[in-house]
């Protein structure tokens, strides 16, 4: 009886010892699956926020470059824009330039053409003749729009000089010669003088026959010398 109680004891012993034995193992088992499983979602965290990391960094850098290249692209649009601009700006001066000499040159050449148009022996072609005039002794006034100053070789500060010796005297028998068509070798000049003013001239004159007799008005233009204003066709010399 006292050994069967002693085999019972023992064996109950054994299986508790058993029964902790796998406990201690479960729990050890436990233990180890969590702190696995504890390292995996610590590790897990830190690779996912270093991937959110790494890809933030990615996208960041790609928006700068996406800048970058959008900014080249505009400053180089820019750049085209302008020299385009320039270049506009450049061909359309040109064109003005052209225009204006194409303007210049067809004036010229109408002036030229006009000038042509008048018979270089008859001074008074497309004048303005009127029938009589200031006085009993004209009968015929003329004023041609198409006279011109004849030109100078004076300079300064101009008043006219009647010295048959001056330069002034010449240019003015040169400018009635001119209006009137009478040469300086066929020419008397009756009387040439102050016309009204310092800038104002006129001369009475005849062909060397007498044929033709004329009252010529000039004026003065600065710079460009005697212009013919007026002809009157005389009936005599007075």
């Amino acid at each position: 009886m006292s050994k069967n109680f002693g085999d019972t004891r023992y064996q109950k012993r054994d299986k508790r010892r058993k029964a902790n034995l796998v406990l201690n193992i479960l729990i050890g088992i436990v233990t180890v699956l969590i702190l696995v499983i504890g390292s995996q979602l610590l590790l897990g965290g830190d690779d996912q926020r270093q991937a959110s990391t790494e890809s933030n960094e990615k996208k960041n850098s790609e928006q700068i470059a996406n800048e970058n290249t959008n900014k080249n692209r505009a400053s180089d649009d820019q750049e085209v824009d302008d020299e385009t601009s320039n270049d506009t700006n450049e061909s359309s001066a040109e064109e003005n330039l052209k225009d204006k000499a194409e303007e210049e040159e067809k004036a010229a050449k109408e002036k030229e053409e006009n000038k042509e148009e008048i018979n270089p022996d008859d001074p008074f072609a497309n004048a303005n003749v009127k029938e009589g005039g200031a006085d009993g002794n004209v009968k015929q006034t003329i004023e041609n729009p198409n006279w011109d100053p004849i030109g100078t070789e004076q300079s300064g500060e101009h008043s006219a000089t009647y010295d048959k010796s001056s330069q002034d005297w010449a240019e003015m028998t040169q400018a009635m010669s001119y209006a009137t068509g009478i040469s300086e070798d066929d020419m008397i000049i009756w009387f040439l003088g102050n016309g009204g003013s310092p800038q104002d001239a006129k001369g009475t004159i005849s062909t060397k026959d007498k044929s033709e007799k004329y009252r010529v008005s000039l004026h003065w233009v600065e710079g460009e010398g005697w212009k013919p204003t007026k002809v009157e066709v005389l009936n005599s010399i007075q």
